[in-house]
């Protein structure tokens, strides 16, 4: 087992790599969709051993960049609980350790051994006998553990994030356990990264002695991480700056928050967890007990006791940039570490991203993807001529790319009714690189795209990440889409004169290329109702 551990990575140099031609980002062009062949796929399975929770993903790279989740379990073997005074690792916590090591052993066996990368984070890094346990990992599973450096732990954490968000001016922040690494991007590149001992299990032990917690311990902790934070050179503070929250504890945060505001979607890859968010978790949550905690929606027994220790941090870090919330991404150390070994280019532009979500998405559900490519080529036509009428930004631009895209994808599911089950399967698709906003609107309009009214109840239901400007955007796009599907295969060109009401169709140039009279029909009615603009064909 140790050979396989030990030898397998090296397999995965030079396969699965990103041909960068392969994306065409002018407004003109569209993006080229390579052929998806089998050949074109590396897996790849990652262990991060961290103060408090242990998982190991197995990752599925295609040929374009897309990266997905083939498999992924975790363990909570709390290797920074009960640590000695010199941050020892006590003989308990390194046996659960082994313990959960020797199952994740087994999954790989069980899932073929694919090539593996296995790193550890705070707390054996910070413990005199670290490499000892170490060791005995190898000796006992075969897993060759590297044991990474704060700053090396940041650096992961910005390729995990920057494989799903198109970084500029930002902050990451990656809260675990024994400490939280914080790393700035400037124009997209990482810029400064450090670690702070600020994780939520070592401030648990460290200051909340009492279950529930004592103001004063409360009061205490709230002092310590505002004194770190203050003392750590961190980005200046302005309009642009955005902050990114990775970890578990921060993701348990946004799940509580999205079920006491009945929030309509449950994925919180996306969610905006702002400070009105904490000021009411706070209220709730310093209050309770363990076991209390515990039957709160959204926590789990593994984050209950440390789930306030989080909760302060986050406030801290939130207050030290003077930012009203940080955007919660589900990448972090173990996808950035399957970037760095599969050579996935990053940073990335938000279109490329999404591109890459969307072929791993057609890998996973077995849809093909040239349809919706012809279909997006066409709607992005439409969206280009009517934008300076409409005044539809570049988020809205890639709203209609995803939802053209995946329009179909429901059909995989049931063709009869597959609108809507394309809605649900974009809104719900673990690792779109969209926000919250973003997703659902896509999803909308793909349930659109037959060109149905849209249902009463949707402002309503929407309200809570949706404006009615938002809606009225999605009923257009839908349009788009209908429009382009309807059209599919037509060499056409779309002119609308400044000023005119007439929303012109002509042949392309190539002999031979006609408008379809029947498609034109079906069309004027829609283009009329939704743009209040005459659909006119050649002859007319």
């Amino acid at each position: 087992m140790s050979a396989v551990r030990a030898g397998s990575s090296a397999r995965l140099l030079g396969k699965g790599r990103v041909r960068a031609s392969n994306f065409s980002m002018s407004v003109t062009p569209p993006v080229v969709i390579p052929d998806v062949r089998a050949g074109e796929v590396s897996q790849l399975a990652v262990i991060d051993l961290g103060s408090n929770t242990a998982r190991l993903a197995i990752f599925e790279a295609t040929g374009e960049g897309g990266l997905r989740t083939l498999y992924e379990v975790k363990d909570v073997p709390r290797l920074g609980k009960g640590v000695r005074e010199d941050l020892s690792l006590s003989p308990a916590a390194m046996e659960r350790g082994l313990a959960t090591l020797t199952r994740f052993s087994r999954h790989l066996t069980v899932m073929g051994n694919p090539p593996t990368i296995a790193v550890a984070t705070s707390a054996v890094r910070d413990a005199p006998n670290g490499q000892a346990f170490v060791e005995r990992i190898a000796r006992r599973t075969g897993i060759l553990m590297r044991v990474i450096s704060g700053e090396e732990e940041a650096r992961l954490g910005y390729l995990g994030v920057a494989s799903a968000w198109e970084m500029d001016r930002d902050l990451i922040a990656d809260l675990g356990g024994g400490s939280i690494q914080l790393a700035s991007t400037r124009e997209g590149q990482l810029e400064r990264s450090t670690s702070l001992p600020l994780g939520a299990l070592r401030l648990t032990q460290e200051f909340l002695d009492h279950d529930p917690p004592k103001r004063r311990e409360l009061e205490a902790a709230q002092e310590y991480v505002q004194d770190r934070l203050t003392a750590t050179p961190l980005p200046r503070s302005s309009e642009k700056l955005r902050v990114f929250g990775v970890g578990g504890t921060i993701r348990c945060l946004a799940r509580v928050a999205m079920e006491l505001r009945e929030y309509p979607v449950q994925r919180v890859h996306g969610y905006r967890l702002n400070r009105r968010d904490l000021e009411v978790l706070e209220g709730i949550l310093f209050e309770m007990s363990a076991s209390q905690r515990r039957e709160v929606p959204g926590i789990s027994a593994a984050r209950a006791d440390v789930i306030v220790a989080g909760l302060i941090v986050v406030d801290g870090l939130l207050r030290r940039t003077g930012k009203d919330e940080l955007l919660v991404t589900g990448h972090g150390i173990r996808e950035g570490a399957a970037v760095e070994r599969l050579a996935i280019p990053v940073p990335a532009s938000q279109e490329v991203l999404a591109f890459r979500s969307v072929t791993a998405a057609a890998r996973a559900m077995g849809f093909s993807l040239i349809h919706g490519e012809q279909v997006r080529r066409l709607a992005l036509t439409l969206f280009d001529r009517l934008q300076p009428r409409y005044g539809w930004t570049e988020a809205d631009r890639l709203v209609l790319s995803v939802a053209a895209w995946m329009h179909d994808v429901g059909a995989v599911i049931d063709p009869w009714h597959h609108p809507q089950h394309s809605a649900y399967l974009i809104r719900n698709l673990a690792n779109l690189s969209l926000t919250d906003r973003d997703a659902v609107l896509a999803s909308l309009v793909a349930y659109l795209h037959e060109g149905d009214e849209m249902p009463e109840g949707w402002a309503k239901t929407w309200r809570a990440i949706l404006t009615p400007d938002d809606l009225q955007v999605a009923r257009q796009l839908g349009t788009m889409v209908y429009f382009a599907e309807t059209l599919e295969g037509a060499r056409i060109n779309v002119s609308l004169p400044r000023g005119s009401q007439r929303l012109r169709l002509e042949p392309h140039r190539n002999v031979g290329a006609t408008v379809p009279p029947r498609a034109v029909e079906r069309l004027r009615k829609p283009i009329e109702r939704v743009f209040e603009l005459e659909l006119v064909a050649p002859d007319e």
